[in-house]
């Protein structure tokens, strides 16, 4: 039987740490990869079979790459995605669907999909300009607090702000933006969900997220979420409803609030996302893996989850630019349950994603205790 992985081209778009842990999947299954960057200095440039360099917002730059692919995929969101269209009029296969990717690049747009689609989500309302939120204010359309969002090109806790009163509008950048109401939530949890052509999908378990309180950061990632059956069973229920109604090919991240036993979607990511790296270790077939499978229409891997696993987040100290150093990493050598994962960017600055380690153990208080314990002593620096 002739493999659909065979002779065929796979074109990835970005070239940061996704991109790095997706290939290391392909090199498994020798798959030819092109790479697209906007870095001369891509973490994936030495691990793909050939590497491009340009922008990735440039029509012309997306276009060219993908012509010479036979299936495209991406690792970020922030790119050119009306070349992508027009690759798929060309016949090129790309997944996740440029129409998937077109829903949830504008956070305005992303949310009237869940309204349409009948998905619990927070009241919002859109902005064109920071004169009409405060002519809203004035009118006491809007209460205070309430979360802030730019409509394109937030990620990483950027783009994203908690206004308490008027003076935090002192800062905000001129840009179109959402009002989000501020939901007093329980837990942040997520669930990474895998669809292929076939419409086959499968959810790995729910998972927790722990943010940095200063950076608006993930820090730790608890897996499984400690929460009920019933709500896990209710999340990931509702994600395959998402991952249906968005037409999925590919692995995405649905990122949800649990507010008074009550799920509410926040967000989503069609593509790997940071709130599943625990599959590399804790599961069968890692997210990576799966988005291959998925993208490549091929049968979806196992998710059974093995033990209590801790992604701690990896991220460059405050007053640290530079060409990075890290300190104290035989901490987690000397562990037999920590699994360390560096990114290989050769520059650090204050709170960069630079690495993530992964500890797993059968009690989650332990898993949570070294996780704490290696937090306070690695440090992400310059030389």
């Amino acid at each position: 039987m002739k493999s659909n992985l065979i002779g065929k081209k796979l074109g990835i778009i970005g070239g940061g740490q996704l991109g790095k842990m997706l290939l290391a999947e392909c090199n498994k299954m020798d798959i030819s990869t092109y790479v697209l960057d906007s870095s001369e200095n891509s973490p994936c440039k030495s691990l793909c079979e050939k590497f491009y360099v340009g922008d990735l917002n440039d029509y012309e730059t997306i276009l060219s790459f993908g012509k010479k692919c036979d299936l495209i995929t991406f690792e970020i969101e922030h790119i050119n995605v009306d070349a992508l269209y027009e690759l798929e009029k060309h016949g090129k296969d790309v997944y996740p669907k440029p129409n998937t990717l077109d829903t949830i690049q504008d956070k305005n747009r992303q949310k009237c999909f869940f309204i349409n689609n009948k998905i619990p989500t927070s009241k919002f309302n859109f902005f064109s300009s920071l004169e009409e939120l405060r002519l809203s204010i004035k009118k006491n359309e809007i209460s205070f607090p309430c979360v802030w969002k730019k409509t394109r090109f937030g990620y990483d806790g950027f783009g994203v702000k908690i206004l308490k009163s008027t003076d935090d509008l002192l800062n905000l950048p001129e840009t179109e933006m959402i009002i989000e109401e501020y939901i007093p939530f329980d837990k942040e949890i997520s669930v990474i969900i895998a669809r292929n052509n076939k419409g086959e999908v499968k959810c790995y378990h729910s998972v927790e997220m722990e943010f940095n309180k200063n950076s608006n950061q993930v820090e730790y990632v608890i897996s499984p979420a400690k929460i009920s059956r019933n709500l896990n069973e209710k999340a990931q229920n509702l994600s395959i409803e998402i991952a249906e109604s968005i037409d999925l090919v590919g692995v995405m991240a649905v990122e949800m609030f649990l507010s008074d036993n009550s799920l509410l979607v926040n967000e989503l990511a069609p593509r790997p996302h940071n709130s599943g790296h625990f599959s590399i270790e804790a599961c069968k077939s890692s997210q990576f893996q799966q988005h291959l499978r998925s993208i490549f229409n091929l049968p979806l891997g196992e998710t059974t989850h093995k033990g209590f696993a801790i992604m701690l987040n990896l991220v460059g100290d405050q007053g640290y630019s530079g060409k990075v150093f890290y300190e104290n990493l035989e901490h987690v050598f000397n562990s037999k349950v920590a699994n360390l994962h560096i990114y290989g960017k050769e520059e650090t600055r204050p709170n960069r994603k630079m690495g993530h380690v992964t500890i797993i153990c059968d009690k989650f208080e332990e898993s949570y205790r070294i996780a704490k314990s290696l937090k306070d002593k690695i440090k992400v620096r310059t030389l």
